[in-house]
Formats: structure tokens, C-alpha cells, sequence
């Protein structure tokens, strides 16, 4: 009995078959996917933080965040809006970092080595980002208790029973704006900027303010025993 021969044509369309699986399986190596795909957030822990603040008679260090997602890559980049943040520890699929200096309410965005983020948004070219607030009362724990919030065009009065401190927030919408206050007694105002930097308005007679548009504005005022009107 004879044995049948296999025609050359056959081993070679094996051969190719068996080629193009290798490549396949070797095209699906982690450290390439790594690099290759897109990152992505699943947290971002606390998504309410500050900048460190130094004002007067009271410092606070900037906040921690822990971002956690995947495809960070090996030399990844934290901005918050446009302000590069130092990353304190890359553990692959979770990111430690601090609020920099100049933070405000915006975005928090991570870019891979050679990525790029659009400005202004949380998006981009091995881009992925998402909200992040800033908020200057929250880190001492409402001391003050809580904040109360005036409106753009709204005149609140307020009781201050001995010398005491509250806090108040406002968010112009439209133009520019003051905070105006009308006190029996000296006042003393501290107005936080944007990025938790304070301007002090010390042992002054009512005082009036004026404050940027499009941004929420965070102060405290300090009075002693008296009704005070604060127009905003």
C-alpha cells in the first residue's frame, strides 16, 4: 500500500496559519496594551479639596487625592485644569497626589507619556479627566459652622452674639460684584480668592469688597455684638 504524499501548497498554508497566530498572541502583551490604550478613572478620592493655605492665623496643608483607574503608564502626568501637580506615588492602577498651588474648581486630568490634554476640558489624546472642587472652609472641619450663602442681588441680616465669626459663600453669575457690609459694631472681613488665598479687611467700619463674576467666592466675617446687613 502506498502512502499518499502531501502536496507542498499544504504545508506552506499551514506554516503561514501557524505565523500569523504567533503574532496575534504576541500582539496581546500587557506592557503593550499598557502603553498603547487610553487611561481611565473609576475614583477620585476626596473630589473636594484645597490648595495648602497659609493665611494669618491659620495654615492648612494641601489635600491628598488618590486617583484609581487603569492604563496609567509607567511616567504619568496629574494636572489640575492646567497647573502640573507632583504625584506622589504611582502604584499602576492607583495615583497619590496634592492639590498644587493655584487650584481651582475645574478638572483633574491624567495623560500617559507623550499625551496631551485639551486645554480647558477632561479630555484629549491619552487624556482622561474628570470635576474636581475647590472648597476653603472644608478642610476646618465648619469651625465657623455652616457656611450660609447670599445671592448675587440678595441682602441677608445676620446676628452676631459677642465677638464671633461665621462663615458665607456667594457665586456671582452675571458681571462683577461687592460684598457690602452694614454693621453697628468694627468688623474684620477675610475674602478668599479662588485657589483659597486670603485677602484680610481688618477692624474696619463697613467695608465693601468687590469680588470677580463666573466664581463662587467663600469669606468670613468677624463682628461683635450687633445685626449686620451683608448685600451682595
Amino acid at each position: 500500500m502506498k502512502t499518499k504524499k502531501l502536496p507542498f501548497f499544504f504545508f506552506a498554508y499551514l506554516a503561514s496559519v501557524l505565523l500569523v497566530q504567533c503574532k496575534t498572541q504576541s500582539s496581546v502583551d500587557p506592557l503593550a496594551a499598557l502603553l498603547v490604550n487610553p487611561p481611565t478613572i473609576s475614583s477620585v478620592t476626596p473630589q473636594i479639596g484645597t490648595p495648602a493655605q497659609n493665611n494669618l492665623n491659620a495654615a492648612y496643608g494641601a489635600t491628598e487625592v488618590t486617583i484609581k483607574g487603569e492604563n496609567f503608564g509607567l511616567d504619568a502626568t496629574v494636572r489640575f485644569n492646567e497647573i502640573q501637580a507632583t504625584i506622589i506615588a504611582n502604584l499602576g492602577t492607583e495615583l497619590h497626589t496634592l492639590v498644587p498651588d493655584g487650584t481651582y474648581s475645574g478638572y483633574v486630568t491624567v495623560s500617559k507619556s507623550g499625551g496631551s490634554c485639551f486645554s480647558g476640558q477632561k479630555t484629549g489624546i491619552n487624556c482622561v479627566g474628570t470635576e474636581f472642587f475647590v472648597d476653603c472652609y472644608a478642610v476646618t472641619n465648619k469651625q465657623y459652622g455652616e457656611e450660609t450663602e447670599i445671592k448675587q442681588g440678595e441682602s441677608k441680616s445676620i446676628t452676631f452674639d459677642g465677638v464671633e465669626t461665621k462663615a458665607f459663600r456667594t457665586n456671582v453669575i452675571t458681571g462683577s460684584a461687592s460684598i457690602t457690609i452694614g454693621c453697628d459694631s468694627i468688623v474684620t472681613l477675610r475674602v478668599f480668592n479662588r485657589s483659597c488665598q486670603a485677602t484680610d479687611y481688618i477692624l474696619q467700619k463697613d467695608p465693601t469688597v468687590v469680588i470677580p463674576g463666573g466664581i463662587s467666592t467663600q469669606f468670613y466675617l468677624t463682628a461683635g455684638s450687633s445685626t449686620c446687613g451683608i448685600t451682595i
